[in-house]
């Protein structure tokens, strides 16, 4: 009963008033690959029931590898980058340059991860009458980092436990799972001060599936019975009608430690590999938008804004077709059916043809040097117009790396991405 359902309350006269929900769901880690609307043999299918309702888009990718920087980019529309201005270093990995958006902080400010100068997707859906409200089991999502901007409630699910021993993870992730999350929406949701609300929901189910001790397939499977449960619970109480739903994942998840000769662990990237930047998108009942298209994460930004009718976000910092991943060690560019990988303090490049090697295993970067060379002068301009050289430089308090490490972001030695 649910696609019918789902395909009949969001049949829309499209007049620009917007739907009366909107509802935002993201799913921590979530491969592509694992879901079979996009022909997985992993089973998914309330997932799948989304994807026969609506729209399945085939090429988005995440604009970064973590949380942080992916979820800064879809709630402003601005690519993350921790460029300096010379590309062979990069701004220090902290609280405040994680989100990948300090070149908009303002200057000599406090201004959170998330600078509060930046206009925020709740904030645009809450100018438009919709009650917002955020409920996340991410703890890097957590306050104060700024996700929160322009939310009217936000709601942080699972405990802060001191220590980052595997026992204390473990006992962390059993009070952040998905059964945890819908309870507190439904909570909110019962309480509502009004039928027309914007409702962001950020499951992490799937990015703790080695703290469960259970396989990522089957962490997928079991997330995928609760988003049964979360779509049931808002069919019955008719909040599916004149509805759009917007499914989502931050980034990926390696699950092979090497890739070619380099040792690239979960998503931790250095460099970033097509398994950690391919991600599902479903929107239902769907768009106007090419569902063949590339689309980032700070794409949905705009896509949602279209859906609502507030506009599409603000001017790209890219062309439609490409995307830049800025990390540590490496750059990583994307246009079209090429990528290119590059080290940030040696000479090297490895360049993959995705139509005719979607595995990257093979280097063509000597069979092709005018991509190499558009490549590279196309990375030196990015680098320079998304730099922030002026940063302030900040430390990483206890809190703040107690929450990376936890997650995986961050080693002992406090280095990032």
């Amino acid at each position: 009963m649910l696609p019918a359902v789902l395909s009949a309350c969001a049949q829309r006269d499209d007049r620009g008033s917007g739907p009366e929900r909107i509802i935002l769901i993201v799913v921590d880690t979530l491969r592509r690959d694992h879901v079979s609307a996009y022909g997985s043999p992993v089973q998914t299918p309330n997932i799948d029931r989304l994807a026969a309702a609506g729209q399945v888009f085939e090429n988005a990718v995440s604009a970064f590898h973590s949380t942080t920087m992916s979820m800064a980019a879809l709630f402003t529309g601005h690519t993350p980058s921790i460029e300096s201005g010379d590309r062979t270093r990069t701004l220090e990995w902290n609280t405040f340059a994680s989100c990948g958006l300090a070149r908009f902080a303002a200057a000599g400010g406090n201004d959170s991860c998330v600078p509060g100068g930046l206009d925020t997707l709740a904030e645009g859906l809450r100018s438009a009458g919709y009650w917002t409200v955020g409920a996340v089991s991410n703890r890097l999502l957590f306050r104060p980092y700024g996700y929160d901007q322009g939310f009217d409630e936000w709601i942080e699910v699972g405990a802060t436990e001191a220590g980052n021993e595997p026992a204390a993870a473990s006992r962390s992730a059993r009070t952040r799972t998905a059964r945890q999350v819908n309870r507190s929406v439904k909570a909110a949701l019962q309480s509502r001060p009004s039928d027309r609300f914007f409702l962001y929901v950020h499951y992490i189910d799937v990015h703790d599936w080695i703290l469960f001790g259970i396989s990522y397939p089957e962490s997928v499977v079991r997330f995928d019975r609760e988003l049964g449960a979360l779509l049931e619970y808002l069919e019955a109480e008719g909040l599916l009608e004149d509805a759009v739903i917007v499914f989502t994942s931050d980034h990926g998840e390696m699950l092979v430690d090497r890739k070619l000769h380099f040792d690239v662990k979960r998503h931790f990237g250095n460099p970033s590999f097509e398994p950690l930047l391919r991600v599902p998108l479903i929107v239902v009942p769907g768009s106007r938008r090419d569902p063949s298209a590339l689309i980032r994460s700070q794409d949905v930004m705009g896509l949602v804004g279209e859906l609502a009718g507030i506009g599409g976000g603000p001017q790209p910092d890219l062309e439609a077709d490409e995307l830049l991943v800025t990390e540590q060690l490496f750059q990583t560019y994307r246009r079209g059916r090429w990528k290119s990988l590059w080290e940030r303090t040696r000479p090297e490049v490895l360049l993959f043809d995705l139509e005719q090697d979607a595995g990257e295993t093979q280097d063509v970067s000597g069979s092709h040097p005018e991509v190499v060379e558009a490549h590279w002068k196309r990375i030196e301009a990015l680098s320079e117009s998304l730099a922030a050289p002026d940063a302030e430089k900040r430390e990483l308090d206890q809190e703040a790396l107690d929450r990376l490490k936890a997650l995986g972001y961050l080693d002992e030695e406090g280095t990032g991405p």
